[in-house]
């Protein structure tokens, strides 16, 4: 590598990473393991920051290399795209550790509900859960026919929960037998754990800690094979704001209330769309509305894709944006009450 040679220039050199893209790595490992606490690695411990990035080019080193070479147009994009393939690997190995935890409460779930069921040995599928009872063979039936069963399941309740030392619940008990019995009755036969546990993380993305799908590298690399517009790099970051808006927006969603999915459609309609849609009086309205927009305020902060978040959740509440001439949906403002 040449004396200051910046990383773009040493990748196209080189062909592989050398001393200014493994520093330009570390800076990015340190700034985005903030963003995960549940790895617990201190980001002042360099050696720690070093342990990361060391995994992270053992696991995805050649087709980060690959991707970067292929989609990489200069050194800022260089930089966002090695952020994001970071960021989406560091999600992979919290939800190694998240999918395992909700699989052991399902578990759970499974030996001390009577309505539920391990297949015993010597059936066809031992080892796969069902509905207790039942004799139907092993299904197979889509992912998203499962993942639908479990959307149907509504006003789901999460506890309150406050501590920092252990992990968050998924939903109450009586919340996740609803829905199991709701993915086991659409199944009409048994289903692998790991499949049941990919539906229930699909359903409770809150569970998983951050909110996020994870992108892998050949997705990354196809974004200019597959004929995406413009820089690689601001594509990636598009669809990955798109993604967390998505992930976002049903956490939320799983948070509110009946009244509060009525009410969010009418945030800036008239007092009688919101009267209508709260049930309420004109002055009970008012004070729902503007606790309403305290909430999202607080559950939003300062996200920069609100609008895409609020976008998604009006979809789900039932409602359809409509269109302003800036082509952004025409969401209801949370910048203060009526």
């Amino acid at each position: 590598m040449g004396p200051g040679m910046s990383p773009y220039a040493e990748l196209h050199a080189d062909g592989q990473f050398g001393e200014a893209g493994y520093n330009l790595l570390f800076v990015l490992a340190r700034q985005e393991l903030r963003r995960f606490p549940v790895l617990q690695v201190a980001t002042a411990d360099d050696d720690a920051v070093w342990d990361v990035v060391g995994d992270f080019l053992v696991e995805r080193g050649h087709g980060v290399t690959t991707m970067l070479l292929a989609n990489a147009s200069d050194d800022d994009s260089l930089g966002a795209l090695l952020r994001t393939s970071l960021r989406h690997w560091l999600i992979d190995e919290v939800r190694k550790t998240d999918r395992g935890a909700l699989r052991r409460r399902l578990e759970r779930l499974i030996s001390e509900d009577e309505r539920f069921e391990v297949v015993p040995g010597g059936q066809a599928g031992a080892g796969r859960w069902r509905l207790a009872g039942t004799a139907g063979p092993p299904a197979g039936p889509p992912l998203a026919d499962l993942c639908a069963a479990a959307w149907s399941v509504r006003d789901v309740r999460i506890p309150p929960w406050s501590s920092e030392e252990r992990r968050a619940p998924a939903a109450d008990a009586e919340s996740l037998g609803r829905i199991m019995l709701a993915v086991l009755t659409e199944a009409a036969g048994s289903l692998e754990p790991a499949t049941v546990v990919a539906v229930f993380a699909d359903r409770l993305p809150h569970a998983l800690d951050p909110a996020e799908e994870p992108l892998d590298d050949n997705e990354a690399a196809g974004l200019v094979a597959g004929g995406e517009a413009g820089d690689p790099a601001e594509a990636l970051i598009r669809q990955e704001a798109d993604r967390n808006a998505v992930q976002l927006a049903r956490d939320v969603f799983a948070h509110m209330s009946a009244e509060e999915r009525r009410l969010l459609p009418h945030l800036d309609g008239a007092i009688g769309d919101q009267m209508k849609a709260a049930g309420r009086g004109r002055s009970q309205t008012y004070l729902r509305v503007a606790a309403l927009r305290e909430r999202l305020r607080a559950l939003l902060g300062e996200e920069q894709d609100r609008v895409l978040v609020l976008g998604e959740l009006r979809r789900l509440c039932g409602t359809p944006a409509g269109v302003v001439p800036d082509g952004h949906a025409d969401m209801p403002s949370i910048g203060g009450s009526r």
